[in-house]
């Protein structure tokens, strides 16, 4: 009433509109898929063929039977059900791929040319620490001049270690055991919690089956030296389990391993009945869970490789980074493509995932946004701060005993004062 357009229709944002009009069109497509009437006319066909019996005796009843028995199964219209539900589905499909097209437009980014060599291999280990052994395996066949021999070295050690996971999830500790056992000296320099874990599982399965004496044993053999570590081992390397060793144990840093093992002791009295008591947690997958976890570690570790495979690791660094790339592109137009071909690298510092920072190994002055190099190393300040030595050069105006401000804090600083740090 007071000119505020009260009748004016409330503003679209363009990309809440967009996000809606394709889940629109993929209900449309999934009702489409689901609207095929074909089955169902067939076997209306075949009730109708079931059912009619050829009871003309001369030619005349036998054309006029077999004419009606056409009528019948032109009525049900298989052909054109068939076509128009069809034609429905491609034009539900071909609307859906506009509209994301129209949604989410290609964004102007540089060709970046890629070394096949290097990236069959990368797709090579990642089919090998997912599993995907036939996908590794065609990739054998049909590229294997692409693939170092070391690499392909490495799926048998890898099929083990699917083995005795798959094993290990069925509670079956027979393979992992052995491996351990093989990797035993590297293990107990590692101070890793995979034989201990392996250990529990095995309790556990001792206290299920009631055989609580070869439990006992197991913890006073495997469990307890294993918590202990090397405090519980002799001058002579024997393992000692006397009441002084494990009081001094449980007042210092072995204290949660010993906590475990007194848990694991008072599961005792509730064997085989450990469902519904108090130490019901012992049955729980995620204890198998935690050993597969420790498992795999141990073993890519043990073959050189990480944790996350290098093409997951690129893929969610590119997740991570392309949006704002995108945003760029549409902001600088033709200018991004050329700043980024000139530089070699991308024109703009992107912050990875804190969970992949680890694989970044290049260290990039804060001032001058360019990489260290060995004839450019980072220099470390009294402060603390680092910067590359040619912007601190440049700050102290090529001199070593004029004095600077950090760029960072309120220090001050001479070139002379900084040091090379070595990453």
């Amino acid at each position: 009433h007071f000119g505020l357009g009260c009748s004016r229709r409330p503003p679209r944002y363009g990309r809440m509109s967009e996000i809606d009009l394709i889940s629109s069109l993929l209900d449309k497509v999934a009702k489409k898929q689901r609207v095929d009437t074909v089955p169902q006319r067939l076997d209306e066909m075949l009730q109708i063929l079931d059912s009619w019996e050829d009871s003309g005796t001369d030619d005349d009843s036998r054309a006029a039977a077999l004419a009606s028995l056409g009528s019948k199964l032109e009525a049900v219209g298989v052909a054109q059900g068939e076509s128009s539900t069809a034609r429905e589905l491609e034009s539900s499909v071909r609307k859906l791929g506009k509209a994301v097209c129209k949604a989410m437009p290609q964004p102007t980014l540089p060709d970046v040319p890629l070394d096949d060599g290097a990236l069959v291999q990368v797709l090579y280990v990642h089919m090998l620490c997912a599993g995907r052994f036939d996908v590794a395996l065609a990739l054998e066949r049909e590229a294997a001049d692409a693939i170092a021999a070391p690499t392909l070295q490495l799926r048998a050690p890898l099929e083990a270690l699917h083995a005795a996971l798959s094993a290990l999830r069925a509670r079956d500790l027979s393979p992992a055991l052995a491996w351990a056992a093989d990797h035993r000296e590297r293990l107990e320099a590692l101070g890793s919690r995979l034989p201990f874990l392996l250990a529990r599982l095995a309790f556990v399965s001792h206290l299920e089956k009631g055989e609580t004496l070869a439990a006992l044993a197991l913890a006073r053999e495997r469990l307890l030296p294993l918590a202990l570590g090397e405090g519980c081992r002799s001058p002579r390397g024997k393992i000692e389990l006397s009441a002084t060793v494990l009081r001094g144990a449980a007042a210092g840093e072995c204290a949660h391993g010993i906590a475990a093992v007194r848990s694991l002791m008072g599961s005792l009295a509730f064997a085989p009945a450990l469902r519904g008591s108090r130490y019901e947690w012992l049955l729980e997958p995620s204890l198998a869970e935690e050993a597969c976890e420790a498992l795999t570690c141990e073993a890519l570790a043990a073959l050189g490789l990480p944790r996350g495979s290098a093409l997951s690791s690129c893929v969610a660094a590119g997740e991570a980074v392309l949006p704002r790339l995108v945003k760029l592109s549409s902001l600088l137009g033709p200018k991004f493509v050329d700043v980024w071909r000139s530089g070699g690298e991308l024109p703009v510092e992107l912050e990875l995932p804190p969970t992949h920072r680890m694989h970044h190994s290049i260290f990039a002055c804060p001032v001058s946004k360019e990489p260290t190099t060995p004839g450019n190393p980072p220099m470390l300040l009294p402060c603390g701060h680092v910067l590359a030595l040619g912007s601190l050069t440049k700050l102290a105006r090529g001199s070593r005993t004029v004095r600077f401000k950090c760029p960072y804090c309120p220090a001050e600083a001479t070139t002379a004062m900084a040091k090379v740090l070595h990453l």
